[in-house]
């Protein structure tokens, strides 16, 4: 069924009750070439919640202050292209961002590191990035906990937490479960680029953190893959640090084409799942974390 007979058949489905309450949600639309979609009419939107059509009360660009905490893999595994291959891409990613978006920088090598404080200051980066060794093992699933509770301390703002990791050997204080759980309570939005190098022969694939709190390829891939998925954020998993560049120019597109979409609802609904369908064709709609 094409798009235009999707909305028109929801359109048609008359809810079961008036809903009474308004809500928002945030969305973001990409285009086929992952670039942001702009200038979205009320029309071309069809909210789904639980299956049953909702009346879309409002449509506008999500202009809220957006902060990004962007943690970077700095383990002694991926030394050979960290400053190749990552340090300018994300340099570039930050640059790409919207207007006034805050950041802070972490880095991962050996334990985590915020190397950058909050700040609009692009120029910083570069040099604190360059100024990291690669060293140690990756503590990227640490990073997660800290910078996303670092996040907690700007509500009434967008949040996101960008993730570009190897996947190199590492360690944790946390189980897998636990990072998912801790990071979603403080964050909006995940959006992470999972390159696959960095893991050497012989390196465990682990599937839960073993007793010496080692982490490998399937732990990194759980929590990155679980953390974009119920987050509504990207996934991205290039084949090579070089392919960094390209998953970062995605995200960013993504982030700087949110919507925030109001609609009317039921009010002390349980469970809700929500579709946000689009009559545009080619785009892509993922349902942020963002929710009021």
């Amino acid at each position: 069924m094409t798009i235009p007979a999707l909305l028109s058949l929801a359109l048609q489905i008359a809810p079961a009750t008036t809903p009474t309450e308004a809500r928002t949600v945030t969305v973001s639309v990409t285009d086929e070439k992952g670039g942001p979609v702009t200038g979205l009419r009320p029309e071309e939107v069809a909210v789904l919640e639980n299956g049953v059509a909702r009346d879309v009360s409002r449509l506008e660009p999500e202009t809220r202050p957006l902060t990004v905490a962007v943690i970077v893999d700095s383990s002694e595994p991926i030394a050979s292209f960290y400053r190749l291959s990552i340090v300018d891409a994300v340099v570039r990613f930050l640059r790409r961002l919207p207007e006034g978006t805050r950041y802070a920088l972490w880095t991962t090598g050996d334990r985590p590191t915020k190397v950058v404080d909050f700040t609009d200051d692009v120029t910083r980066a570069g040099p604190a990035l360059k100024r990291t060794f690669p060293r140690g093992g990756n503590t990227v699933l640490d990073a997660i906990v800290e910078a996303s509770e670092d996040l907690k301390l700007r509500e009434g703002q967008r949040t996101a937490v960008v993730v570009v990791s190897g996947n190199g050997l590492g360690f944790t204080n946390y189980d897998r479960f636990q990072v998912v759980e801790r990071a979603l309570k403080n964050a909006h939005t995940f959006m992470t680029v999972s390159f696959q190098e960095g893991e050497a022969p012989g390196d465990p694939a682990l599937g839960q953190n073993d007793e010496m709190g080692r982490v490998g390829r399937a732990d990194y891939d759980f929590v990155l893959g679980t953390l974009a998925d119920r987050s509504g954020g990207l996934r991205e998993v290039p084949l090579s640090a070089m392919g960094v560049d390209r998953s970062l120019e995605k995200i960013a597109a993504a982030l700087g084409g949110q919507y925030r979409i109001t609609y009317g609802t039921l009010p002390d609904l349980k469970d809700r799942k929500v579709e946000v369908k689009v009559a545009r064709p080619g785009v892509k709609v993922s349902l942020g974390g963002s929710r009021s």
